[in-house]
């Protein structure tokens, strides 16, 4: 029942789409944070091989493009929640079990 009154209005909604985007930044942004780690161990397991080396090299440089991206999300979503009053207070993302 709470769900359904929830989303009543278009309130409701966009408080459904920041809980959902809040839920899944962290998840992608620890993709993002292996991606980097897998490009650093991959880094220092090439040396010496050029090919390996440039693709270590991408791999990381997409890693920290992509924690970027979530950093960068997570932002503006905090501030438009914030500076629109929805509920909720401020808070890091976080993966919770």
């Amino acid at each position: 029942m709470e769900a359904v009154a929830k989303t009543q209005g278009l309130k409701g909604i966009i408080e459904w789409f920041i809980d959902i985007g809040l839920v899944i930044i962290p998840f992608l942004g620890t993709v993002a944070f292996l991606v980097f780690v897998l490009g650093v161990a991959r880094f220092i397991k090439a040396s010496g091989n050029e090919k390996e080396v440039k693709d270590s090299k991408n791999l990381l440089i997409w890693g920290i493009i992509g924690l970027f991206v979530m950093v960068t999300i997570w932002g503006i979503i905090i501030f438009l929640k914030g500076e629109f009053g929805f509920t909720g207070g401020v808070g890091i993302p976080q993966i919770k079990f």
